[in-house]
């Protein structure tokens, strides 16, 4: 008995170290965030029996500048096999049913959504290294026009960390997102300490601007 719980208990520690926090599992609710926040949507299929599906979550989520990264451009959910249900894009799914809706045969996979326009798909494993450098590459491409092929980019050095952006939004959205996304902090004056990988939610366009000024990669003005 007492090994039981000595293994289910070491099994949660596993757990809490191999998680990134700011992980969602409802599409829909991640493709609004994505939306009202103006970022990229990184959405992994994954399962839990795949082994290069652990290897991620071990050794790429795990790693620092890939989840500071993440965290400041993208908004990342996981769907794994199952009949939990959402509404995407106005349709009722379950997430067996988003496998065939994105012609997913195999995990894990990545796939990266905009809007509602999917940018790209990437099928299989990659080293943190790598990983990171795509997620960068996409957010060039994506909020700064970047030209170049990932081939060449991948050859550059490049510590980028995102374009600071103001968005304006509605108050139900900033309720929404404040509800919602675990990154988000509501803010009235500029803090002591800036997270520029943080959402920053605000009525006043003074803070907003000086967050932007700070380095801080989206902040979200409410509309009075």
């Amino acid at each position: 008995m007492r090994k039981m719980v000595f293994v289910t208990f070491f099994i949660l520690i596993l757990a809490s170290i191999f998680a990134y926090d700011f992980e969602l599992k409802d599409l829909g609710v991640a493709h609004k965030l994505s939306t009202i926040e103006g970022k990229m949507l990184l959405v992994v299929f994954s399962s839990p029996s795949c082994y290069y599906c652990k290897l991620f979550d071990k050794d790429v989520l795990t790693d620092k500048n890939v989840q500071e990264f993440m965290r400041g451009n993208y908004i990342f959910v996981r769907i794994e096999p199952g009949s939990y249900k959402t509404t995407f894009l106005g349709k009722s799914y379950t997430n067996d049913q988003l496998f065939g809706a994105f012609g997913v045969r195999g995990t894990p996979t990545f796939v990266f959504l905009k809007d509602k326009s999917q940018i790209t798909q990437v099928p299989g494993y990659m080293p943190a290294s790598d990983f990171l450098k795509a997620l960068r590459f996409l957010v060039r491409v994506v909020e700064e026009n970047y030209k170049g092929s990932f081939e060449e980019y991948s050859k550059k050095s490049d510590d980028y960390k995102g374009k600071p952006t103001i968005v304006n939004v509605k108050k139900e959205d900033a309720d929404y997102v404040l509800k919602n996304d675990k990154n988000a902090k509501q803010v009235d004056a500029i803090p002591s300490k800036v997270d520029i990988n943080a959402v920053y939610v605000t009525t006043s366009s003074d803070v907003a601007k000086k967050l932007a000024e700070l380095g801080a990669i989206r902040v979200l003005v409410v509309s009075k």
